[in-house]
């Protein structure tokens, strides 16, 4: 790809980011899921922990990087849409490291990265703000030095880890919302928060455009935009939907001993 048409598909990618018709991304694991939801989506984006399993690795940063940025040319060469990656937490805790990270995923193609505040030394806890700032900061200064409009979406998981009462739990991302959003973020990424008039209240709290994860009693896609959200994630359900498909046809067709409707060259 080159720089050019790298510029076009991140400017592209922060238009899709509207209110009341907000970005639904049916997240890829690899080249061939991309290249088909690429069919009817806008954008591609990755999610961290379906990559992870699809690779045989625990979620958590556990996928060597290079494979990452493997991946991640192959799907850019595969679609002619904007890619995003989950970067987890920039693969590891210094701002230096997560700018090395992003300057990689981006000189692979990619025009999109989140970036999480709640896994550190490998564990699952909220860092400081100012660290995950930091880390911002510097994933900013690198997209910028290497001419691309980096669609930087900060991932905060108060919600997720269970910082305190879903009030305090919002409060938290807010503070957080406006550190990162000084910082240089473009988005704001909130797994775990699900209940519609906190959403409501935290997309009035917060400058970025918001960012709903897909889980157990997320509010409806039209719901989500009457109250403003901007980006709506589907994470790992796509991969364990498919999953589950792919494990219920092959007890079918090895107990039944027929082929099934599975002959269909390009389906």
């Amino acid at each position: 790809m080159n720089v050019k048409t790298q510029q076009q598909y991140a400017e592209t990618f922060h238009g899709l980011h509207r209110t009341g018709d907000p970005l639904v991304l049916f997240n890829a694991w690899d080249a061939a899921t991309a290249k088909a939801i690429a069919k009817a989506s806008p954008a591609i984006a990755t999610s961290s922990g379906a990559v992870a399993s699809a690779l045989g690795y625990v979620d958590g940063e556990n996928v060597p990087l290079d494979m990452v940025t493997g991946l991640v040319s192959r799907i850019t060469a595969s679609v002619s849409v904007p890619v995003s990656i989950d970067l987890e937490a920039g693969y590891g805790d210094t701002p230096d490291a997560a700018a090395a990270a992003a300057a990689r995923v981006l000189q692979a193609g990619a025009v999109g990265i989140n970036i999480e505040d709640g896994l550190s030394g490998g564990k699952r806890q909220l860092t400081s703000p100012e660290q995950h700032a930091a880390k911002i900061k510097a994933v900013r200064n690198a997209a910028q030095e290497l001419g691309v409009r980096l669609f930087i979406n900060a991932r905060t998981d108060p919600f997720l880890l269970k910082f305190g009462s879903p009030d305090e739990c919002l409060n938290e991302a807010a503070r957080r919302a406006k550190v990162y959003a000084d910082a240089g973020a473009d988005g704001i990424f909130v797994p775990g928060l699900t209940d519609l008039a906190l959403i409501e209240r935290f997309v009035q709290l917060t400058p970025l455009p918001v960012n709903i994860m897909v889980t157990q009693g997320v509010p409806t896609i039209p719901d989500l935009a009457r109250v403003g959200v901007r980006r709506v994630s589907l994470g790992p359900w796509p991969m364990l939907a498919a999953m589950r498909a792919i494990g219920q046809a092959a007890v079918e067709v090895v107990t039944s001993k027929q082929y099934g409707p599975f002959l269909q060259p390009n389906a």
